[in-house]
């Protein structure tokens, strides 16, 4: 049967196993082999260059992934790992739930789940469930297992639907290609940006030329609204310049100075967050307080 793991931002304890009834680690196997099977009916897969985006039914992958976080010796070896402490404290710290098993040819498949933090069940306030026809209080934390799969490692080769969601698990930038000058005008030249096309690209250094190829894949500026999004950076002290044009369309000024760019990129690309139970405020990968600075 699967064992169930944490991937946790903690930089002293990454991987952490939850320890299961017999019976739900039973249920649990059955639906993520469930979810594994679907999740494998996408035959038609491209290695993930950082420019095609797979339609429904169609996977990216990374051969060569470098798996730092030992996902699968925890596969190998489930007793090593250390059991989850159920704290408020550490469930706001998942990032991902996985598990998998060990292939005939020794090889590891690893299941992978994003973890959303409003998947786990709080005793802050009063948290029911249905259980023979009444509704009992949850007496002690717990968590939701999603219904579908965000990713699979076997061997090395990373596979995923969403770069979106994968990167919310993994850091892929090491895996992207820098925005050329052409991308860099194409992104410029978006109806919803408002941007100096030739200063753009001359100030673009490695860090902006990576994040601007991040923004592009993850499609935000086409699915979010720009005034939304210029609504969602004031929340973390960043302003962002909106103008109106041809009969209404809004646009998302750039900034000129490189340090108020970086910032907007960084909160384009998902790198500030706010924790659900504290409401502190923080810069991802880091986790110090968002406090944005001018360099």
């Amino acid at each position: 049967m699967l064992n169930l793991f944490a991937l946790v931002n903690d930089p002293a304890a990454r991987v952490q196993r939850f320890s299961l009834a017999r019976e739900v680690q039973a249920e649990l196997t059955t639906y993520l082999e469930q979810q594994e099977q679907a999740f494998n009916a996408c035959s038609d897969q491209h290695e993930f260059d950082g420019k095609y985006k797979p339609d429904a039914g169609e996977l990216l992958f990374i051969d060569d992934f470098d798996d730092i976080d030992k996902l699968g010796s925890a596969i190998q070896d489930p007793m090593s790992v250390p059991e989850v402490a159920p704290t408020i404290d550490l469930f706001e710290k998942i990032k991902a739930l996985f598990s998998g098993r060990v292939e005939s040819d020794k090889s590891v498949t690893v299941l992978l789940q994003a973890f959303d933090r409003r998947r786990v069940l709080s005793t802050n306030g009063l948290t029911i469930f249905q259980s023979n026809n009444v509704f009992k209080k949850v007496e002690g934390l717990g968590l939701t297992v999603d219904s579908k799969l965000t990713a699979s490692l076997t061997g090395k080769r990373l596979r995923f639907a969403s770069f979106h969601n994968a990167r919310q698990i993994f850091d892929l930038s090491g895996y992207f290609v820098e925005a050329t000058d052409a991308d860099i005008a194409a992104f410029a030249d978006m109806e919803m940006i408002g941007a100096n096309k030739s200063a753009l690209v001359a100030m673009a250094d490695t860090w902006i030329r990576r994040k601007l190829a991040l923004v592009q894949q993850s499609q935000i500026l086409t699915e979010v609204p720009v005034a939304d999004i210029a609504t969602a950076a004031l929340a973390f002290g960043i302003e962002v310049a909106v103008e109106t044009v041809d009969g209404g369309i809004q646009r998302l000024v750039l900034p000129e100075a490189k340090a108020d760019l970086k910032n907007l990129l960084r909160f384009l690309d998902d790198d500030f967050y706010e924790a659900t139970l504290s409401k502190t405020q923080y810069v991802t990968n880091s986790k110090r307080p968002a406090k944005v600075k001018k360099d």
